[in-house]
């Protein structure tokens, strides 16, 4: 054969050869791609992350009451959300609630989910909130002593003729919210326990609201008697000197406790349990806390929810 025809035959048989061996080549590669892609899908499904990839961070309301001026409160209250949005990376706002109601509302309605709860707030109404859990409770220092406890105190005027709770019989007394439990249940309780109706008792009751306006309806000779914490008292000897007597005071009182709601995963409250016994009496959030309050803030303990078992005994909330 004509070396012509052999040189074109083999062109022939090459061109023939190429789209043959193309043709083998794509099936394969789109089988590999599937083969691969499965395996990747049963990788994932075995393994899924535990945190969402690329999610948004979590946006968190953390809520106070106002136990004082709502402005102090704020300020004093923000630099503790800003620490947990540094600490967890989350964004944390902070707001002030109008009254102890309010506060166990929005938990319940899911408005607020990081909360600052007086302890009979907490054990009484803590059960009517829907997922409410325990994150820690609110320490303080006294005499030296950093404590879960504080007192409630009945007091007056230093320089009024009332020496005793028997000597405020037919005066004007200040309570400051039905909800409080150093400004009113506890209080309460200990009127009681002497004896003593305070709806007979006293000539007129005043709810004030606030511990602050106790101590200013007091000094302003409004009522003759009242009832604060005794951190608000040690707040106003700070600035006014030992003007006030002090009638009766309550057995130690378990300290505020720190609840998440519905809306934070128990994997938050763990890493919030984690980062707020982080804070010391000289951290920024505890020293914003003695500034604008006055009281004397050290920090926070997770001591579980029945650190609060005697309260509920006493308030009748409990076994």
């Amino acid at each position: 054969m004509p070396t012509f025809f052999r040189r074109n035959r083999s062109v022939e048989d090459n061109r023939s050869q190429v789209p043959e061996k193309a043709g083998f080549e794509q099936p394969r590669n789109i089988c590999r791609g599937v083969f691969f892609t499965v395996l990747l899908l049963l990788f994932c499904s075995a393994f899924p992350p535990a945190v969402p990839l690329f999610a948004e961070p979590p946006a968190y309301t953390l809520a106070a009451y106002p136990t004082n001026d709502p402005k102090k409160v704020y300020e004093a209250l923000k630099p503790l959300a800003d620490y947990i949005s540094a600490a967890t990376g989350w964004t944390v706002r902070t707001v002030v609630t109008r009254n102890y109601e309010e506060i166990i509302r929005r938990l319940a309605d899911g408005s607020v989910d990081i909360a600052m709860l007086s302890a009979a707030s907490y054990v009484r109404f803590g059960p009517s909130v829907p997922g409410l859990s325990y994150v820690a409770t609110y320490m303080e220092e006294e005499g030296g002593e950093i404590t879960p406890f504080y007192h409630s105190v009945i007091l007056c005027l230093a320089d009024s003729a009332v020496t005793g709770l028997e000597g405020l019989e037919g005066k004007r007394f200040a309570f400051t919210d039905r909800y409080s439990t150093s400004g009113y249940i506890i209080p309460l309780l200990m009127l009681r326990d002497r004896g003593i109706d305070p709806e007979t008792f006293f000539g007129k009751i005043f709810f004030v609201g606030k511990h602050d306006a106790v101590i200013e309806a007091l000094k302003a000779r409004s009522v003759e008697g009242g009832a604060v914490s005794s951190g608000t008292l040690a707040a106003a000897e700070g600035t006014e000197g030992n003007i006030f007597r002090v009638l009766a005071s309550s057995e130690p009182i378990p300290l505020d406790a720190i609840a998440a709601g519905k809306r934070v995963p128990q994997e938050h409250v763990q890493l919030l349990q984690e980062v707020l016994p982080r804070l010391g009496p000289d951290s920024a959030p505890m020293e914003a806390v003695r500034f604008h309050l006055q009281w004397p803030a050290a920090g926070f303990a997770v001591l579980g929810d029945s650190f609060y078992d005697p309260l509920r005994r006493a308030l009748g909330t409990g076994d």
